[in-house]
């Protein structure tokens, strides 16, 4: 199953247990063997962890776990792991010391995705780990970043909405946005729903597609897009995908 597959299935479970079991072993396939999500609330507090690792929690609070503090300063993918420690000489010896705990339970080479919904006051994301050397990682995950990122933030809404008591059927019906806030710019301009269908159509999402991730119809979807478009100034998909790039300079 693709990752765009697997993001479909996702958004078709109604519990936790249910989505990281989808998510989890539809991973597997492709080569990602270990996964930590965790979200906080603003205060660092509440935290909600799920892991195919929970030996490295034993004495080690969630919420001190270093990702939170050191990656989710900004919505970029972060190269994670014992084979990228290099890269970070920023981080204190604790945080070091949990990435190489990491390495005891087979996570040695990884990429972080934080993630936060539009509106929410909890934060967090996911961390994917490989046992891969840091080489045969750029060269077998790094082509899929986009796709795992989509992945994870398709997987973290979902996440939050079942933990809300979100259904379709509810009488109270609560989307939430699976692209986060307007960063600088006129991006502010846009409204959730249209940052959100702008997202997806710009990591190559066709606007079928994107209507049964969104839950609306495709007209709708396409009105979105054309608003977007015309606040933004965007005469297509293209201009779109480079507005909205995220890989900097990991593929580099």
């Amino acid at each position: 199953m693709n990752l765009l597959e697997l993001a479909r299935v996702i958004e078709e479970k109604f519990d936790v247990d249910s989505i990281w079991a989808t998510l989890t072993d539809g991973l597997v396939a492709h080569r990602i063997d270990h996964l930590i999500y965790i979200t906080v609330d603003a205060q660092f507090k509440a935290p909600f962890l799920l892991t195919t690792m929970p030996g490295l929690f034993e004495n080690a609070p969630p919420a001190d776990d270093p990702f939170l503090h050191w990656c989710c300063d900004s919505y970029e993918p972060t190269l994670t792991g014992a084979e990228f420690l290099s890269e970070h000489e920023y981080l204190p010896e604790n945080a070091k010391s949990f990435i190489l705990r990491a390495k005891e339970f087979g996570f040695t080479s990884g990429v972080a995705f934080p993630v936060r919904l539009t509106g929410s006051e909890r934060f967090g994301g996911f961390n994917l780990g490989t046992g891969l050397e840091r080489e045969m990682f750029r060269k077998h995950i790094l082509p899929k970043l986009d796709h795992l990122r989509l992945l994870c933030l398709v997987a973290h809404r979902r996440i939050e909405e079942v933990n809300v008591g979100f259904l379709p059927q509810a009488d109270k019906f609560r989307p939430l946005m699976v692209a986060p806030a307007g960063r600088a710019g006129s991006l502010d301009d846009l409204t959730p729903r249209e940052r959100e269908v702008l997202f997806l159509i710009a990591r190559g999402l066709s606007r079928k597609e994107c209507a049964r991730m969104c839950m609306i119809s495709v007209n709708t979807v396409s009105e979105y897009a054309k608003s977007a478009y015309r606040k933004l100034g965007l005469r297509n998909r293209a201009e779109a995908a480079a507005l909205l790039a995220f890989r900097s300079e990991l593929n580099s």
